[in-house]
């Protein structure tokens, strides 16, 4: 990211140990994670993905 873009999002600390723990996660399992987080954002009501879209994009 340039000096002169703002900055969006948010930042975070992984421990080592949870990344290597990670890392070892068969890549399927990661799939059925994503695919289950996928399934429960699309309950959400509009206004609830829209917050946390905004979120991501680092606006109030």
């Amino acid at each position: 990211m340039s000096e002169n873009q703002p900055k969006k999002g948010f930042d975070y600390f992984v421990a080592k140990e949870t990344l290597e723990e990670y890392r070892r996660t068969p890549p399927e399992l990661k799939l059925q994670w994503l695919y289950m987080g996928n399934q429960l954002r699309m309950g959400y009501d509009e206004k609830t993905i829209e917050k946390q879209d905004r979120f991501r994009e680092g606006k109030n």
